[in-house]
């Protein structure tokens, strides 16, 4: 993002909301320092984000996670000759018996806050306006990828109209596009089609689509041709993988 470029209201919250958990890195973390600096709103922006996310910091223990690559890297066909002489099918369930049990290690914490990092909340509004929100809506978040890793993803899921939101957060340069899985409890990889190597985009998905969306389930990206997408089944390990759950 360039300095000169003036940020809409959205991006000025995001920013604030990004700098509050402490995600920022290179250009835009200095942009926001210096925003914080001297700009009044922007700084009123941070602490009221400090403050919706101080309540996260307490009431969990700390979790080690498992190791996701060595667990994929298992059950690659080249790692196991038992799976090697296996047709398609076959190696492509295997497969996505690896991403759900590498995704095990992605807890709630993870995904609530992916949630509030992605997607903007309102100002704070009066406590009788939280509570009648919370009430309409139970979205769905989860976070692919965990903070050291290379290629990080975080999703919102909106149930009630189908609605899934995706922002790239982290993701090397490659001549192939990023293509988003569900893997539900068959084991069997269906593709939500392709999504941006930066930013975020909105697809609302189809009813079949919807029906393999449910609390739990997981969620991976694989780096695919652009050409054929949506696939029927990835082509390569995923670079990220999660769990989604409603927060």
């Amino acid at each position: 993002m360039a300095d000169d470029t003036p940020l809409t209201p959205e991006e000025r919250d995001l920013l604030a909301a990004e700098l509050a958990l402490g995600v920022l890195e290179g250009e835009l973390r200095a942009l926001a320092l210096r925003l914080q600096i001297g700009d009044p709103d922007f700084r009123e922006a941070v602490t009221a984000w400090q403050t919706r996310f101080e309540p996260l910091l307490h009431g969990y223990g700390e979790v080690e996670a498992p190791d996701l690559w060595q667990a994929i890297e298992l059950r690659l066909p080249s790692a196991d000759p038992a799976v090697a002489g296996l047709g398609v099918v076959t190696r492509i369930e295997s497969h996505a018996r690896a991403w759900r049990f590498g995704a095990l290690g992605a807890g709630a914490l993870a995904a609530a806050l992916a949630a509030f990092l992605v997607f903007r909340a309102p100002p704070a509004p009066p406590a009788q306006t939280r509570v009648q929100v919370a009430q309409s809506a139970e979205p769905s978040v989860a976070r692919l990828g965990e903070a050291e890793s290379p290629a990080q993803f975080a999703a919102n899921y909106d149930a009630a109209t189908g609605e899934l939101r995706v922002r790239t957060i982290k993701l090397p340069p490659s001549d192939l596009a990023p293509e988003l899985w569900v893997i539900p409890a068959d084991n069997v990889p269906r593709s939500l089609g392709l999504i941006p190597a930066s930013g975020s985009m909105r697809v609302t998905l189809t009813p079949a689509q919807r029906a393999h969306l449910k609390d739990g389930v997981t969620l991976a990206v694989t780096m695919e041709p652009r050409d054929g997408a949506p696939h029927a089944a990835p082509s390569s390990t995923p670079i990220a993988a999660g769990q989604i759950h409603k927060i």
